[in-house]
């Protein structure tokens, strides 16, 4: 036998007697924990999955019940408000004998304080009232000077136009006191339509027939908004004023 011979021979008998099981069985080995650590983690997802599940659907519950709780609450209180307000309003409304001077000297005192509300809305919206007036203001301060003869400096004449502007906004809701007196019908509406009645004859007849202001189809329409929100404004803080004053009147018989 050659070399060669021996040296195939000698590998022959190595192959077969190789075993090839035990590898099988680490193969086999690594595949099934290989399945084991697949299936625990497909385990713990699903579990994670079912906590999150669980978590958001005991969220969402808790937000329903707590809007619901709130809507709850809200209407509870929007209706204790609104029958307050609705007692609040028959109790102090105007029903008795008219006695117009109680009736001037409450409208007086809701225009004092409506003249301050509407001059904080003034600053606030877009309205150009603050020039409009201050030029209608000025006119009236520079007419007393001519009258009087006098000569008051800037100062003065910052004082005396808001003086003006006061003491209109008090006999504008002076007049309105007496309006309720002998129409207890106009108050009903909680003086809005007085505002709105009010803007329409000052800045959409008065002013522009004085040249104070444009026409009124020469405003913008968020000027004449705004101008119409501050007057009702002015026109609800005069009613509700005037009728509390209207009403401590008559309860402590004052006047």
């Amino acid at each position: 036998m050659s070399f060669i011979d021996s040296l195939v021979d000698s590998v022959s008998h190595t192959i077969q007697s190789i075993d090839p099981r035990p590898s099988q069985s680490y193969a086999d080995k690594k595949y099934h924990q290989a399945a084991a650590s697949a299936s625990k983690a497909q385990a713990q997802a699903s579990r994670k999955l079912n906590a999150a599940g669980e978590y958001v659907s005991a969220t969402a519950h808790d937000v329903s019940d707590y809007a619901s709780s709130a809507a709850h609450d809200l209407s509870t209180y929007a209706a204790g408000a609104l029958g307050a307000a609705g007692g609040y309003l028959s109790r102090t409304q105007t029903s008795s004998e008219p006695d117009y001077m109680r009736g001037f000297v409450a409208g007086m005192i809701g225009g004092i304080v409506g003249t301050g509300v509407k001059s904080l809305l003034d600053r606030s919206l877009p309205t150009g009232q603050p020039y409009e007036e201050h030029d209608a203001r000025l006119q009236v301060v520079e007419g007393a000077e001519e009258l009087t003869n006098t000569n008051i400096n800037r100062n003065q004449e910052e004082t005396a136009q808001s003086a003006v502007n006061i003491a209109f906004g008090a006999i504008v809701g002076g007049v309105y006191g007496v309006m309720v007196e002998a129409f207890p019908a106009v108050q009903t509406p909680a003086g809005i339509p007085f505002g709105a009645a009010l803007w329409t004859a000052a800045h959409k007849l008065a002013l522009p027939i004085l040249g104070l202001t444009p026409g009124p189809m020469n405003e913008p329409l968020s000027l004449q908004a705004g101008q119409l929100g501050s007057h009702m404004a002015y026109g609800a803080t005069v009613e509700m004023v005037r009728r509390s004053v209207r009403h401590v009147m008559d309860e402590e018989d004052l006047l």
